[in-house]
């Protein structure tokens, strides 16, 4: 219903309250109202007139509801805050009088973010935990109270610590705002749940949690649309978290549509700016460098802009900008003349930003083996303990290896050693068929080198059937062709005519470096020939 009818029944509503049931429906009217749309100050009047009647009705449980719907609409901004803390001072007052626990639980969430605002962050923290405490110990509540205190309490504990907990918490909230409409509540719970998704690599989560709104198609066509853009974005992360990089693409393309034009009159405008970085991802692993240029460009120019400066908060700009940087990298080096001197300025800040920051694990893995970061710094990422680092280690420890000196080990022994960490690396639930693919080209590239041709065809047969899963581009290519690689190996006499194609598609896509590795294996197999003929 649109928000002015909304706000016109509640006036209505008001001239007529004479008892405390006909005002808790007023609160509940308030509550859809204020969660679905931006603050105004027509909605804030209307909830002043309702504290008002109220206090003269004496309605004490509703008045404290009331205090912190309008501390809802005020909170946000920096200018508000000393109203703010009178607002809760009174609701501390009145729960202490009315002895109304649950309304003491509501007050201590109220304050919590109040004093992170202020960067009070024991005192923040303290006092979710006591209101956390207080539902704990209540045997009948309300549920909106219930889960606004649930919801930042999963906040704070993610902030704390990045608890797991956390995401099954917000996972609950997710479906109460779900069932009881209130959608942008839903929208920012999913926002949420996607930097949790996104540090625990929790496609599937993700996509369970989307499927519930996207498969109730009748809900979904009555969503605000920058709430339809949110719930695209977030089903778009699942599916790049599993690696579903044409699908991740399709919905990121449909909340970029919607996003573009809104971003600056949403309160989502920086998930506008956090899918230009996964678009630009999920284009550049399928080989789409020209569109991949446009959106960094749109990216960088956006991040520039004085709304952006002022509005978006310096974690966020900071986990953009490393997204970023780790695209305009993969991109960069694919070139064959790529030099990674000329780009020390990038490479310094991808270096720091993936101590802190989530890493893609595709664009991660291309710069940890061609940044040609120096032992220190390669050594240095080994005590790194973050989820997108740790995917990882066992190519930084293969890396580590392979650039051992030659007189302190022959290049025998590093190869076998190579394959040994890749084959021993750690396999979880989360470990993507991407993953694998990567790790057992990788593998077949040492036992090439050991002329242990007859391991590579069995090693790499099982993807030949799976070819159109490997959904990034130039490992697709690389991967037919060194399977062929290993079928001449093995006897096929027409591997070399089949790596031919490969090479004649690094070409058509621009993957110089790619071509000249391949062209490189078609050197050394002529050379066997003349050898053997």
């Amino acid at each position: 219903m649109d928000k002015r009818i909304v706000i016109d029944i509640i006036e209505e509503k008001l001239q007529t309250v004479s008892s405390n049931e006909q005002m808790k429906e007023i609160v509940a009217d308030l509550r859809i109202v204020i969660s679905n749309n931006r603050s105004t100050l027509e909605l804030m009047e209307t909830t002043k007139k309702a504290i008002i009647i109220a206090l003269e009705l004496g309605y004490n449980k509703d008045l404290t509801n009331l205090y912190g719907l309008l501390i809802l609409q005020l909170e946000h901004r920096e200018e508000n805050l000393g109203e703010v803390s009178s607002l809760i001072k009174k609701m501390q007052q009145l729960t202490k009088n009315t002895g109304y626990q649950e309304g003491i639980a509501l007050t201590y969430a109220y304050l919590w973010y109040h004093e992170k605002i202020k960067g009070n962050k024991k005192q923040s923290k303290d006092a979710i935990l006591k209101a956390k405490k207080i539902f704990e110990n209540l045997q009948e509540y309300d549920n909106y109270n219930y889960y606004f205190v649930l919801y930042s309490y999963a906040i704070e504990i993610w902030l704390h610590n990045h608890d797991s907990q956390s995401t099954k918490l917000l996972e609950e909230c997710a479906n109460f705002f779900y069932r009881e409409g209130y959608h942008r509540s839903l929208a920012q719970t999913f926002g949420l749940l996607s930097v949790m998704y996104t540090r625990t690599h929790e496609g599937k989560r993700a996509l369970n949690m989307s499927n519930i709104v996207l498969t109730n198609r009748s809900l979904f066509e009555n969503l605000p649309l920058d709430v339809k853009g949110i719930i695209y974005y977030f089903t778009g992360l699942g599916h790049m978290l599993d690696a579903n990089l044409a699908i991740a693409e399709s919905y990121f393309n449909e909340t970029y549509n919607i996003l573009k034009p809104i971003y600056k009159d949403s309160i989502y405008f920086a998930y506008y700016l956090v899918l230009l970085s996964y678009l630009a991802t999920v284009r550049g692993l399928q080989g789409k460098t020209e569109q991949v240029t446009d959106i960094v460009k749109e990216a960088d120019k956006l991040l520039q802009t004085e709304f952006i400066k002022k509005n978006l908060d310096e974690n966020s700009k900071k986990q953009i900008t490393h997204t970023h940087n780790l695209t305009k990298f993969y991109n960069l080096s694919r070139l064959s003349n790529y030099n990674s001197q000329k780009h020390q300025k990038l490479i310094e800040e991808i270096y720091e930003g993936c101590k802190i920051h989530y890493s893609d694990f595709m664009t991660l893995s291309e710069f940890i083996l061609n940044s040609n970061l120096d032992s220190d710094k390669i050594q240095s990422l080994l005590s790194i303990d973050n989820f997108s680092i740790n995917r990882v280690k066992h190519l930084i420890e293969f890396l580590l290896e392979k650039e051992t000196l030659e007189t302190e080990v022959n290049q025998e022994q590093i190869a076998l050693k190579c394959i040994s960490i890749l084959e021993k690396r750690v396999i979880t639930s989360k470990t993507t068929f991407m993953e694998s693919v990567y790790t057992d080209l990788l593998i077949a590239q040492q036992l090439f080198s050991l002329k242990r041709y007859s391991e590579i065809a069995p090693r790499l047969k099982q993807y030949e059937s799976r070819l159109k899963r490997i959904e990034v581009l130039e490992i697709r290519i690389f991967m037919e062709a060194f399977i062929q690689v290993g079928a001449y190996k093995s006897g096929d006499p027409l591997g070399p005519a089949l790596q031919y194609m490969a090479i004649k598609k690094c070409r058509l896509y621009g993957f110089s470096r790619l071509e000249n590795t391949l062209l490189k294996y078609l050197q050394l197999q002529h050379k066997d020939i003349r050898r053997t003929v």
